[in-house]
């Protein structure tokens, strides 16, 4: 047998019997399973709609976040725009006044005051048209707000929905899982450390799958054909050995 092709994989002491070997091919169909239960409990269908609505429900906070500060910075301008044209409005009615008055006699006097009126009513009818769009904008604002605020309110009914959904499609999963771990544990209490501590090792390294079997010439788990010369080496040597080509632990059938 060549040097370092199963025996460093050996637990201490004796090799590994038969009700070893079963066992830990045992512990590794256990782990197989859990790995997929617990894959199926993060692919479930359920959590996939539970996991689209809620982004949906992000995405329309963060947009309602944005309408807010936009209706905001809008109020401040209507309100701006609404001041100086009540400014305006005074002065031309002061003008006005001031023109009739009968205070002022000289024509060209009237004429600069009347040069003035127009002015004012020329700026005053710019700022009305300024404030009107800035009032459509506000209503397209608000009509955003109430579009936005009426999807989430309905989203939120339809995430309470998901989420039972999703926990009752997941309840006879957990319940395995648990009954599993239960049977896990008692495996693994049955091997040794050192045998453990070999298996452990490779389960995270080829995930989940740490213990191949020798079958039609090839390692189960890598599914390489070896060749003759390996394949007579492993069947000489113990029952545990490891796969030349993958390094995973691998049982040889007697």
């Amino acid at each position: 047998m060549s040097e370092g092709t199963r025996t460093d994989d050996l637990p201490t002491g004796d090799a590994a019997g038969d009700d070893d070997l079963s066992q830990l091919l045992e512990l590794q169909q256990t782990d197989q399973r859990i790995r997929r239960i617990r894959h199926q409990l993060d692919d479930l269908p359920e959590q996939r709609e539970l996991d689209e609505a809620e982004a949906r429900a992000t995405e329309l906070t963060r947009t309602s976040d944005a309408i807010r500060v936009d209706l905001d910075r809008v109020s401040v301008e209507q309100r701006r725009l609404e001041n100086e044209i009540d400014v305006l409005r005074q002065r031309k009615d002061a003008e006005h006044t001031r023109m009739y008055s009968g205070d002022i006699s000289s024509p060209k006097e009237l004429q600069s005051l009347r040069a003035e009126i127009d002015a004012t009513e020329r700026r005053i009818s710019a700022h009305e048209d300024e404030l009107l769009e800035v009032m459509e904008r506000l209503e397209a604002l608000d009509a955003g707000t109430t579009q936005v605020t009426t999807e989430y309110d309905e989203l939120t009914g339809r995430i309470e929905q998901l989420t039972a959904a999703r926990d009752e499609a997941a309840q006879g999963l957990l319940a395995e899982l648990a009954e599993l771990e239960v049977q896990r544990d008692k495996q693994r209490g049955n091997l040794s450390d050192d045998l453990l501590a070999r298996y452990d090792q490779r389960l995270e390294r080829f995930n989940g799958l740490a213990v191949a079997e020798l079958s039609d010439g090839m390692c189960t788990g890598c599914r390489i054909e070896l060749p003759v010369f390996e394949i007579n080496e492993l069947l000489d040597g113990p029952p545990l050995g490891t796969c030349p080509q993958c390094s995973r632990l691998l049982v040889i059938p007697a």
